[in-house]
This record gives C-alpha cells, structure tokens and sequence, in this order.
C-alpha cells in the first residue's frame, strides 16, 4: 500500500512540474529572446472590454475582416476554421537565439498547438510559395519557401515547431525532451499576466561603461478596462558609489503635470541629476560628436540643466503639428547664446529676450524653429514667439487632458518619465468618432537601481 502511495505520489509530482514548465519547455537554454502567450482565448475576450480594442475590432470590423478572411482560406486549404483558431487560442511561444539588430544572424522560432501540413498550407494560401520537405541530420521537416525565405516546419507531441532555423527547431525537441536544459524564466511576473518577455544578455561584457544593461523582462496583463506592459531592465553598476546616488535621486516628474497643455500628446521627465545622467549614457550616444563639442563643452552644457523638461505636441492642430518643448534651468545659459547664433538662421530680441531662429525648406516652403532664452529655461517650438507666449497662459492643464485623470491612481510618484497620448482625441479628429481612450507611459528606477517602465492603454 505505501509503495502504491509512493508511486501516485511520484506521478502526481512529475505531472505537476511538466504542467508548470508547460510549453515554454521548448525554449532551449540558449534562447536570449522567449515571448510566451497564455490563456489567449479568455485573454481576447478581455481586451475588447478595453475601450481603444473594442473600437478597433468591434467598432472598426477589423474582426469581421480577419474572421472573413480565415473562413475563406480554410475553405481553400479544405480545412475547418476552428482548426486555425485552436492554433492561436491555445498557448503558445515564440523564442529566439542570436543577435536581433541582425535579421541574417538571428534565428527564431515559434511552438503552438496544431500541425505542420495545416501551417504551412496556410501560409502558402496567404503569401504564396512553395511548400515541400527536407531531410537534414535524418529528420524530415516540411518547408516553406518564398523569395529568399526559408521557413522549416516539425510535428512533436501534438505540437508544430516553425523556424527559420532547422538546427534551432532540433534544440526545441531536445529542450521539451529534456535532453538538454531548457530556458529558465527570471524575474517576477503575475501568475494572472497574458504573456511574458524575456530578453538575455544583449550588451557586451567587455563594455568600458559603469553602467551596463543585462537582463530585461516585461509582461503584459488585462485588468477592468486597461491592458498594462510592465517591463523591467536589470544593470550591472560597475562604480558601487553611482549606484548609491542613483538610488539617492527624489525625481518627481508628476510634478510638471500642472504645465499648461492641449492637443494629443505631452511628456514630462525630472532625471534629478542631469550630469549623472550624461555620464551614463554618453557611451551609448554619439550625437555630441556630431555637434562637435567636446567632452568638458558637453558637461558644462548639461550641468546647466536642472533636470525637468516639459514638452507638448498638438498633433490634433489644423496647422502641421505644433510643439513646444521646455528644459528648466539651474543656472543661466546666456554666455552661450552668441556660440549657439552662428549657427542660427536669424537671431533677434523679443520682450528682452534673445530668440533664435532656424530655417530649413521643406519642398515649397520655409519652416521656421525657434529657440527662447529665459532665465530659468529655454523653450523650442515651431510657433512664433507671441503664440509661444499665449500658449504659456493657456488654463488648460496636462492633467485634464483627454482621460489622463483616468490614470490618476497608477501613476507613480517617483516617475522620472511621464508620457500622456490621448488617442480618442486622434480618433475624433481624424474619423469624426467620439471615443475616451488614451496610453501612459512612465519610468522609474526601483530599490535596485534597476529601469522600470509601464505602458497602459485604457
């Protein structure tokens, strides 16, 4: 009897963990990109609660339009509609190995619920090609082939493994077999999210800068009326005493909230100490060099900034999106204002303050940009100087804007990045259809001194 106990017990334990590792098993450990997708069936139906999806597949018909169109290619491949379905609605993963800024050098590779010789009819019903087989190392996959693309097809276990790679689908069957290690996720991820990302390693470890990215991970999760990406980058802090004093900065970009705004779209950053900022990121910013400053010309530059910058565009405006833009001050920039108008088009005084003015030509005619000097800040728009100055008085305030008070209750107090779009504005405009939509975007470093981004579409 105990031995009887032992072994359901041991079952119980081995169908427990294969059900937790589940089909991200086919991820090898070598994959440095895995996207996963779950419960995507009840997951869809709670994205077209949120308002922006419900307009766009509802509203717009773009379901009617794909359900349409796959009825009328599983009628020509001679299969049911609800067997392409199952493929998307089940889970499924998508991985990868290689360096991704390169598409020659980087392989990738997608698992599912279905099987190959659906896939690849269905493939060739939309785009055309040529579908076939290949033997390699003794294994026959089914192939895809259209212009210079190679795609390899696999049945396994119920599953169809589709790559670009044969030799990546091959490390995918030993990964979900076990005979070699599967990719391991990291980072902490709701048990409740849609899917996951995970991305490994892209930055070189013989990088020179004190600060270097690792590891990032993002998951995105439907909650009431709002779908979230929340994402978080890890660093590795080569100077012990930056990372202290990152950890030290009181950003508050919330705070710019209050700037007068209207339009579509504005954005707010409070990065605290600009100087610090700069020495991070110089290594991974080539543009000083292209204004030829120098090292030390670039740092006094910047230790002028007091960190907060405000910026608004009216992508809604009847004339070509108009935009101001606001870098608050710490110390007067004045002795840098006749190096920076030889450069100008036109420089002249406007209510004692200096303006700067640049012209380029776009196709028959002249668009002008202009740079204020105040004492406090410097302000670029492509409004003239008295329409700068009225819409600084203007009693709109970016916290109004569209349904950004909405968001109030997510926002993060000590964000150095917010950004507000207010899409039912875009969509009123350009189709007349009155819609309460909008996207945040904002940044934060947490108590690891670790990027923490977060998008919400509601």
């Amino acid at each position: 009897m105990l031995k009887r106990f032992s072994l359901i017990l041991l079952i119980l334990v081995i169908s427990t963990i294969a059900l937790a590792q589940g089909i991200m098993s086919f991820a090898p450990a070598s994959a440095n990109f895995v996207a996963t997708f779950k419960n995507n069936e009840q997951n869809y139906s709670a994205l077209k609660k949120v308002p922006l999806f419900s307009f766009l597949l509802d509203d717009l018909g773009i379901e009617s339009l794909i359900k349409s169109s796959v009825s009328q290619t599983a009628l020509s491949i001679n299969v049911k509609t609800s067997q392409i379905w199952k493929a998307i609605q089940n889970d499924f993963v998508i991985f990868g190995k290689g360096d991704i800024a390169s598409s020659s050098e980087f392989s990738v590779a997608a698992v599912f619920k279905s099987n190959s010789s659906m896939i690849m009819n269905l493939l060739s019903a939309f785009v055309g090609g040529n579908v076939g087989s290949q033997k390699i190392n003794n294994v026959t996959f089914k192939t895809f082939k259209t212009d210079n693309v190679t795609l390899y097809a696999l049945d396994h276990d119920g599953y169809v493994l589709l790559s670009n790679s044969s030799n990546l689908i091959i490390d995918s069957v030993n990964s979900y077999d076990g005979k070699i290690l599967s990719f391991k996720p990291f980072g902490n991820v709701p048990k409740n999210s849609w899917f996951s990302i995970y991305l490994r390693g892209g930055f070189s470890k013989d990088s020179t800068s004190d600060v270097v990215p690792k590891d990032m991970v993002a998951y995105g999760e439907i909650e009431g009326n709002s779908l979230s990406i929340t994402g978080v980058s890890e660093f590795e802090y080569r100077n012990k005493n930056l990372k202290s004093k990152i950890l030290s900065f009181k950003p508050d970009a919330k705070s710019l909230e209050t700037n007068p705004a209207t339009g579509a779209f504005w954005a707010a950053a409070d990065v605290a100490d600009p100087v610090e900022l700069y020495k991070i990121v110089k290594s991974y910013v080539k543009e000083w060099k292209s204004r030829k400053l120098t090292e030390k010309e670039a740092l006094e530059l910047v230790s002028h900034m007091s960190g907060k910058i405000f910026m608004n565009v009216n992508a809604v405006s009847s004339k070509s999106e108009e935009y101001v833009a606001s870098i608050y001050l710490s110390k007067d920039m004045s002795k840098y204002i006749p190096e920076m108008s030889k450069t100008a088009s036109a420089t002249f005084k406007w209510q004692g303050h200096t303006v700067l003015r640049d012209d380029t030509i776009e196709g028959t005619r002249t668009v002008s940009d202009y740079t204020i000097f105040y004492p406090d800040k410097i302000i670029f728009s492509n409004m003239p100087p008295d329409d700068v100055s009225k819409y600084l008085k203007l009693p709109t305030k970016a916290e109004n804007m569209g349904n950004y008070s909405n968001f109030s209750n997510q926002v993060w107090n000590n964000a150095f990045i917010i950004g507000y779009m207010d899409i039912g504005k875009i969509i009123e405009n350009a189709l007349q259809y009155s819609l309460k939509s909008g996207i945040l975007f904002q940044a934060k470093i947490d108590s690891n001194a670790d990027f923490v981004w977060q998008l919400i579409l509601r």
